[in-house]
């Protein structure tokens, strides 16, 4: 387990292959729940298929591109057995609560690094009013088409952001959260790109 302040690193793997991958500071890990927190300007690895980001295709080759984590501070919380992570999100000029999101993914597995999941392109973006929105479902409809996901796998996926909605989990007690003030920006460790 990694204790608080530890630097652990979130990675989503799909085809056996790193397709994302960033460091977090660990703020909790325990046999129920991991809280993980990602601040503006910490360096990442994302996917890239042409020189342009890949989102829900269902592309095998990609290459991996440097990126700079912005725009948003975001709290990770992820319950073990879960195929979703709850996130909230605070705005990077003046740190104002933002609103959650759920991003549908693979149950969390540890890895030697930190966490490994994958994404399964459906999202759930929740106002701070808790009016909520689907986000990516053409995503999903399209990682279908090209063979990622069979129809019965995104009716799953689809049913996982529906439990979800209905058991509606925010607030989440984490809203008035702040990351300690004298942490530093966490880096990529060495073999973040190692299966």
């Amino acid at each position: 387990m990694w204790s608080r302040g530890d630097t652990a690193l979130l990675r989503f793997i799909r085809y056996g292959k790193v397709r994302r991958a960033s460091p977090h500071v660990v703020i909790e890990d325990s046999p129920e729940l991991v809280v993980l927190h990602i601040d503006a300007g910490t360096p990442a690895a994302l996917a890239v298929s042409d020189g342009r980001p890949i989102r829900g295709q269902a592309d095998r080759d990609w290459a991996l591109r440097h990126e700079v984590w912005h725009s948003y501070r975001v709290l990770r919380l992820i319950r073990w057995g879960d195929a979703h992570s709850l996130e909230l999100f605070w705005r990077h000029g003046d740190d104002s609560f933002a609103g959650w999101y759920v991003n549908v993914q693979e149950p969390l597995r540890r890895s030697r690094l930190g966490f490994d999941t994958d994404d399964l392109v459906l999202d759930i973006w929740i106002e701070p009013d808790g009016s909520w929105t689907w986000k990516d479902a053409d995503e999903l409809a399209e990682a279908v088409r090209l063979g990622r996901f069979t129809e019965a796998e995104a009716e799953e996926i689809r049913c996982e952001g529906e439990r979800v909605v209905a058991a509606r989990p925010w607030p989440t007690g984490w809203e008035d959260w702040r990351p300690d003030a004298g942490w530093e920006l966490p880096e990529l460790p060495a073999g973040w790109d190692v299966v």
